[in-house]
C-alpha cells in the first residue's frame, strides 16, 4: 500500500512541475567573506542569495524576469559580481541591479545540474548536465566560444579551471580544454582509473589530483597508471556518489556525498554521516574552516565547525502549496537500478522512512 501512495505522489508532483525542490547547488564565498550560494527552493521559486553574520540578501529571479520554476547555479568574479543561470539564460547582479543574458544553448529538456565557473583571465566556463557542450563566456567582450561534446555523447559535471587548464569531468571520463582545444585525458581506454563516471575534480594545495565518481566513489590520482580508490566496500565513506569536494588550511580533503560529510585526513576517510545523514549537493570551506553547505529537501544553508552542524538560515516561502507530504531527492543519483527515495510527512515533521 505504502508504494501505491509513494507512485501516486510522484506522479501528482510531477504532473504539477514539483518533482524537485529546495536545494542547494551551487555556493561561492566572496572577498567579504559573504556566502553566495543559488537556491531551488518551495516548488516553484529560484533564489540568489547571499549570506553573512546573520544578515540574508535574497533575489527571487523567478518574479524579477517572470520565469518557470528552473533550478539555478551561482558564481561571483574577482569584483564580487554575482552571475547565475538556469536553463538558457545567464543573469549578472552588478551591485545595484539584475540583468539577463542570452546563452547559446539549445534546452529541450528541464535542466536540472549545471555549473558555472570564473578563471583568472575573467573568463566565465558553463556547463549543464544533459546538455553535450561547454560554454566559455568572454566577461572582457561578451564574446561566447562553444566547445561542442555531442560526438562523445558524455554529460559534464563540474567545472575547475587551474592557470590556463579547464577539467571537466563528465559521464565518459575527465576532459581537458587547453588554448581553445578539448581532449579526453583520462578515460578507461587511456588509464587504469576503475571508472570514467565523474562528476568533480579537485587540485590540492600539494597538487595532488582528486576525482568524485557517481558511482565508484572517490579516486586519487597518482599517475597514468595508478590511481588509489576510496569506496563503500573498502573505507568509511558513507555513500559511492561524490557531489563536490574541498580543502581546509590544514590539507584535509572534504566532501559532499549522497548521503552526507566525509573527510579525508591522515590517509583515512571518516564519515560524519552520523551528524547528518542527507544527501549534499555542495559544499565549500571558508578562512575559519567552517564547511558551509546545502542539500536536498529543506533549502537550508549549514555550517559544520569540526564539532556541530549549525542552520544559519532557510528560505521557507509559498505556505499555500500542499505540504502534507512530499519527497527528498533519491540516492543514488542519477538512479540505478535500485534507488532509495526518503519521504517526509509534515504531521511529525521528521524523515521517517524509505521506500
Amino acid at each position: 500500500m505504502k508504494k501505491l501512495i509513494l507512485l501516486f505522489v510522484i506522479s501528482l508532483f510531477s504532473s504539477q512541475g514539483y518533482s524537485q525542490f529546495n536545494v542547494i547547488q551551487s555556493i561561492d564565498i566572496d572577498s567579504q567573506q559573504r556566502i553566495v550560494y543559488g537556491l531551488t527552493g518551495n516548488y516553484d521559486y529560484s533564489y540568489v542569495c547571499r549570506y553573512k553574520d546573520g544578515i540574508l540578501e535574497k533575489w527571487n529571479l523567478t518574479e524579477m524576469f517572470n520565469l518557470s520554476f528552473l533550478w539555478i547555479s551561482t558564481t561571483i568574479d574577482k569584483n564580487d559580481t554575482i552571475w547565475a543561470f538556469q536553463q538558457d539564460k545567464l543573469y549578472k547582479f552588478d551591485g545595484t541591479d539584475w540583468h539577463q543574458i542570452d546563452v547559446p544553448i539549445d534546452a529541450h529538456s528541464y535542466i536540472k545540474y549545471s555549473d558555472l565557473t570564473i578563471d583568472y583571465k575573467n573568463n566565465l566556463w558553463l556547463t549543464a548536465w544533459g546538455v553535450p557542450m561547454i560554454l566559455k563566456l568572454n566577461l572582457s567582450n561578451m564574446n561566447w566560444t562553444n566547445f561542442d561534446l555531442r560526438t562523445y555523447n558524455v554529460s559534464p559535471g563540474i567545472i575547475t579551471t587551474s592557470g590556463d587548464s579547464t577539467w571537466i569531468p563528465t559521464s565518459d571520463g575527465l576532459f581537458l580544454i587547453y588554448n581553445d582545444s578539448i581532449a579526453v585525458v583520462l578515460d578507461t581506454l587511456n588509464s587504469s582509473i576503475p571508472s570514467q563516471n565523474l562528476y568533480c575534480f579537485f587540485i590540492d594545495s600539494k597538487g595532488n589530483r582528486w576525482l568524485g565518481s557517481t558511482k565508484s566513489g572517490l579516486f586519487k590520482w597518482i599517475n597514468d597508471s595508478t590511481f588509489i580508490s576510496y569506496n563503500t566496500d573498502n573505507s568509511d565513506l558513507p555513500n559511492n556518489f561524490i557531489n563536490a569536494i574541498d580543502e581546509d588550511s590544514k590539507g584535509n580533503i572534504w566532501l559532499a556525498t549522497d548521503r552526507g560529510l566525509a573527510c579525508f585526513r591522515n590517509d583515512t576517510i571518516i564519515s560524519y554521516s552520523d551528524l547528518y545523514n542527507y544527501s549534499v549537493a555542495t559544499l565549500k570551506i571558508d578562512k575559519e574552516d567552517k564547511i558551509w553547505f546545502g542539500y536536498f529537501g529543506e533549502g537550508n544553508l549549514l555550517y559544520f565547525d569540526g564539532f556541530n552542524i549549525t542552520t544559519v538560515t532557510a528560505v521557507n516561502e509559498q505556505p499555500n502549496h500542499p505540504r502534507d507530504f512530499y519527497l527528498l531527492q533519491n540516492y543514488p543519483n542519477p538512479f540505478n537500478p535500485v534507488t532509495n527515495i526518503g519521504f517526509r510527512i509534515s504531521d511529525c515533521g521528521k524523515r521517517i522512512g524509505n521506500a
